[in-house]
């Protein structure tokens, strides 16, 4: 099994091969930023993976949701944030990471929907200077290494927490269809395994070396996938489809 990875600081509690909880099966990791393993996944050349919940929903026709697993955020995420030298209320300029889609389509909710404005979006790549531009998105441990680099620190998740009272949800484990209908069994495997690890890390957190700072961040984390969790993912969804980001709002299938 091909299994795409993101080595990011908040997928740490999936890291199986960290946690020790063996998988019954072969399989080789995959790494990448979100917005590679989108493109392996759809490409065939993952066979599941953690992928950006933005991409299941422009792509659920092809894909299964594995249940009760995601990288979701009540309120404050930290890692998902927007530095600004000004209040978002009268930024014009927006530069976007490249790194994942589920964030930069919730920027545009966030600027859309909830402060009815329009502002001019760019891409915004690894290494780039942030001094230069008015405002950035920024994700993962990118974003937890430059919190407070500028005047305004926007949190997005607390925002769509604010506006929705919902969590909001950044990233799924899925599986490609035609992989799912022919290796059901590796499949139920592997659900096990990351529900397992999740289970193990959490219980024995103290064992990974990690600083205070680090625990708190993934203490803080969501990482189920309740019906709530569903309601916030058709919300957006939705959103998206009105502001014509996506052709149509998705079905959820899920493994069995």
């Amino acid at each position: 099994m091909r299994i795409g990875w993101i080595d990011y600081l908040n997928t740490l509690p999936f890291n199986f091969e960290k946690t020790g909880v063996k998988p019954p099966f072969s399989y080789r990791l995959v790494k990448g930023v979100p917005s590679r393993i989108n493109r392996l996944i759809s490409e065939g050349k993952v066979d599941a993976g953690f992928i950006s919940s933005a991409h299941y929903i422009e792509n659920f026709e092809s894909l299964y949701v594995l249940p009760h697993l995601s990288v979701s955020s009540l309120n404050r995420v930290r890692s998902v944030i927007i530095l600004s030298d000004k209040p978002l209320e009268k930024v014009r300029t927006v530069y976007l990471t490249d790194a994942s889609k589920t964030s930069r389509y919730l920027t545009q909710v966030i600027f859309s929907r909830f402060l009815d404005r329009q502002v001019d979006y760019r891409d915004f790549r690894q290494g780039e200077e942030l001094k230069d531009k008015e405002a950035v998105l920024l994700i993962g441990d990118n974003a937890i290494k430059h919190a407070g680099a500028k005047r305004f620190t926007y949190d997005l998740s607390s925002i769509w927490y604010r506006e929705t009272g919902l969590p909001f949800v950044f990233a799924l484990w899925s599986v490609r269809e035609d992989f799912y209908r022919n290796e059901r069994e590796k499949v139920k495997a592997l659900h096990q395994v990351l529900k397992s690890s999740k289970e193990r890390f959490f219980s024995q957190i103290e064992r990974y070396g990690l600083e205070e700072s680090q625990k708190g961040y993934l203490k803080n984390l969501d990482y189920s996938l309740t019906e709530k969790h569903l309601e916030s993912l058709k919300l957006f969804s939705r959103y998206l489809k009105e502001m014509g980001l996506v052709k149509e709002t998705p079905v959820f299938r899920f493994t069995g």
